[in-house]
């Protein structure tokens, strides 16, 4: 199934190519942009009126724009499985990820002291690293040059707090998301496109977030996560190394355009 979602990628940026080839307007790019957005959100497993509204319409429309980038990630990368047990990637990511959990574990009371200060909000975020980018060296392994991890971060949901369902813009990188506290209860979780994954049980999970996703913290407990974006394992590593460094370059200073509504510490 992957190979023939692969071999129809392909066939549509030969074609798209050939009529941006010969017909280079406005017109003709429109109709290409929806067929790739059309591709894009039906891989979802709870796919509906609804859902589909939201992702050209609502909160999904910045993952609609880029969708023919995705899809070009797609066409580079090994199989998508949306959601991913950590033995389900390369012995390299593997690694890396299993180094970044041990400095979190080893400084969680240093991090949880950093927000102390905040605690008038409901969702606050800091980033160490954002996309390659160096941002804070208050614990100077987080700033470590990565081979594959290009964000480096932490969110804090304090009591009875949400998301709204939302889509990650982007599909150059996996996010890993680490419940460090290790929260005791089962009203803190996270649902991304129908899976639930409660952080009581399993404090690693990660997953596809141009999937449709929503995290809760039901208790009256803190929920930390560190919140960290892998580069996706690709048959042409340097190629995504490039796009996610130009990419890079072009949002360093955007974080808080993608995380308006959480305080920035």
């Amino acid at each position: 199934m992957d190979t023939l979602f692969k071999i129809l990628l392909l066939i549509l940026v030969i074609i798209s190519s050939y009529f941006l080839f010969i017909n280079f307007n406005l017109l003709s790019i429109i109709p290409i942009w929806i067929i790739c957005g059309l591709i894009d959100v039906s891989r979802h497993k709870t796919i509906n009126h609804k859902l589909i509204k939201e992702y050209f319409l609502g909160k999904g429309f910045l993952t609609f724009i880029l969708s023919p980038l995705n899809l070009l990630g797609d066409l580079l990368s090994y199989r998508n499985l949306h959601t991913f047990k950590i033995e389900d990637l390369p012995v390299s990511h593997q690694n890396e990820i299993n180094e970044i959990v041990k400095l979190f574990d080893e400084n969680k009371q240093k991090i949880s002291k950093r927000f102390e200060e905040n605690k008038e909000d409901s969702r606050t975020m800091l980033f160490y690293q954002w996309y390659g980018y160096k941002l804070d060296d208050t614990i100077s392994e987080f700033n470590n040059n990565y081979k594959y991890i290009k964000t480096i971060g932490v969110s804090l949901f304090r009591e009875k707090t949400s998301t709204s369902r939302h889509f990650g813009p982007l599909r150059m990188t996996y996010r890993i998301l680490y419940n460090f506290n290790k929260v005791k209860k089962e009203g803190s979780f996270i649902e991304a496109d129908g899976r639930i994954n409660k952080w009581k049980y399993d404090p690693l999970f990660i997953f596809d977030d141009t999937l449709i996703h929503q995290s809760f913290n039901e208790e009256d407990d803190l929920r930390y996560c560190a919140f960290i974006d892998i580069i996706r394992p690709s048959y042409f590593d340097s190629i995504m190394k490039l796009i996610l460094s130009g990419i890079g370059f072009i949002l360093k200073n955007t974080k808080s355009i993608f995380y308006k509504n959480w305080k920035m510490i």
